[in-house]
């Protein structure tokens, strides 16, 4: 359901667009200033992000894979301190992009169903042609409209991996892993069906 405070669908895609473009050539120091705008944008909402932050955790853990798997656990242990910190910075904000990348997609998909970003996508993209704006269109939508049952899905598979014994606190990887195969043979089955209800609804969309 869309807020009444939201932001109308004809400025929430341009500011969103505005927003990743920020957020991808910002330097590390100020990408605190797309931080805030973006929890500002959802709180203006009535968006709580750590209500957020709980459902949307699986997608959190893989954005913080670069800072756990670049942290320079030698120079720690070696007691390098503050070398270790410059070295590990640009793991850090490689997952703070992430996480930002996420968020903002979250403030996007609260306010603008499938079907506003596809007719939003093929206006802007119509310079391209008919055809291809309607392809990148419905596979935007599409996308949009995984992200909330991609994570139930993750949900699932994280209640049933625990019910096999799998502890996310002890071994978190080997707990991702668990989760990662069946979330995945589910997306790309639903995937394939949503192909093939594309194609019977428009011929055109398997060309």
């Amino acid at each position: 359901m869309t807020p009444a405070t939201a932001m109308p669908v004809a400025l929430r895609l341009p500011c969103y667009l505005a927003l990743q473009a920020a957020l991808i050539a910002a330097p590390g120091a100020w990408l605190a200033l797309p931080a805030a705008l973006t929890l500002a944008l959802g709180w203006t909402e009535g968006m709580r992000w750590l209500r957020w932050a709980r459902s949307a955790w699986p997608v959190l853990l893989v954005a913080a894979a670069p800072a756990v798997f670049g942290l320079p656990l030698g120079r720690l242990l070696d007691g390098e301190s503050a070398a270790a910190l410059s070295a590990w910075l640009p793991s850090l904000t490689r997952s703070a992009r992430l996480v930002l990348v996420f968020a903002s997609a979250g403030w996007l998909s609260r306010g603008m169903s499938p079907v506003d970003l596809r007719d939003a996508l093929a206006l802007i993209l119509r310079p391209l042609g008919k055809r291809v704006s309607g392809h990148i269109a419905r596979g935007a939508s599409l996308t949009l409209a995984f992200l909330p049952w991609t994570l139930a899905e993750a949900k699932r598979a994280d209640e049933a991996a625990r019910l096999r014994g799998s502890d996310p606190r002890r071994r978190p990887l080997r707990h991702l892993a668990a989760m990662t195969l069946p979330v995945s043979v589910r997306t790309l089955e639903k995937a394939r069906r949503g192909a093939e209800a594309l194609t019977l609804r428009d011929s055109a969309y398997g060309d």
